[in-house]
């Protein structure tokens, strides 16, 4: 985390004292109000300057929905152990709705978190923002999308193993749950027609429980099912998000090569210049000297014709 964000603090500290200000002062004059205007606007510019900017905000919210998420993952892995246990005494109609909640609670969040992350990618992409700003908030966006990633498995594999034990429960009861029926009958022939009506209706009695725990089953499956489905959604949301800021940090680290490279090619050419200056300047001294001989040879050749 940034900075510590204490925006909200400092507007209900700034509304309470404007609320009691209203019912202690009464109606002030205008030239009061003023200067205690005036007085006030240094403490705000300062205490303006001292705020985090924008984005911190939505990085802490993501960073908030990473924490729900964790908790919400653990709650519902609890209930998917309660709900598997064999219990007799437990509503299991009250399970499976605590169940659906938490897992369309977990995917919301998820949803949340997702849509701060793209609203944070669009701002980063603002032209007047400088580099060292976009990088900082491309890494804090990729960096969040990642943790974001890693949940979305975690709860994604949550899923899949509950979906599979009951799934197996649901056929292993299915399957035992009716073993009686081929099961020859060991009773004397007389006895046998007696119990035909009262087993026949311990059958269908049977037979009407376990058609309705598959029926239920069936329909936990499917919402496991659809659950899964849309984490698939916001995972691949995830990677393509996560593709697309590594292939913008790799287009930053190219344009860094080529600056470098540039910047290299540059101090070769002012090395180039500085030795061509240098050259000049010993060929303008060369001249010079020459000059000065020849005018020398003048005032010799002057001289001596003069004699």
């Amino acid at each position: 985390m940034a900075c510590r964000n204490l925006t909200k603090k400092f507007v209900d500290i700034r509304n309470g004292a404007k609320a009691n200000r209203s019912l202690a002062g009464g109606h002030d004059s205008n030239d009061s109000t003023n200067s205690t205007l005036l007085k006030s606007d240094k403490g705000y510019t300062s205490a303006k300057n001292s705020l985090p900017p924008a984005w911190v905000d939505q990085i802490e919210a993501a960073e908030e929905d990473v924490t729900k998420i964790q908790a919400r993952i653990r709650e519902l892995s609890a209930l998917h152990t309660k709900r598997l246990m064999v219990n007799f005494e437990t509503d299991e109609a009250h399970q499976e709705r605590e169940i659906d909640g938490k897992t369309r609670e977990i995917t919301d969040l998820f949803h949340h978190a997702e849509n701060v992350l793209k609203r944070f990618g669009k701002q980063s992409e603002d032209p007047n923002l400088s580099v060292a700003d976009r990088t900082v908030r491309k890494n804090m966006q990729m960096s969040m999308a990642r943790k974001i990633q890693g949940l979305s498995m975690s709860f994604r594999s949550t899923q899949k193993q509950y979906m599979m034990k009951v799934q197996n429960q649901k056929h292993g009861q299915g399957g035992h749950a009716l073993d009686f029926l081929n099961e020859p009958s060991k009773k004397p022939a007389e006895f046998q027609a007696e119990e035909d009506l009262g087993f026949d209706a311990m059958q269908m009695r049977i037979l009407e429980d376990t058609e309705q725990e598959v029926n239920r089953r069936d329909e936990e499956i499917t919402k496991i099912a659809k659950s899964i489905e849309e984490l698939a959604a916001i995972f691949k949301e995830l990677a393509v998000l996560v593709i697309d800021q590594g292939t913008i940090l790799d287009r930053i680290d190219y344009n860094m090569e080529n600056a470098v490279e540039h910047a290299r090619e540059g101090v070769k050419q002012l090395h180039k210049a500085e030795e061509h200056q240098k050259a000049n300047l010993a060929i303008k001294c060369i001249i010079l000297l020459v000059i000065l001989i020849i005018i020398m040879i003048g005032v010799l050749i002057w001289k001596h014709s003069g004699k």
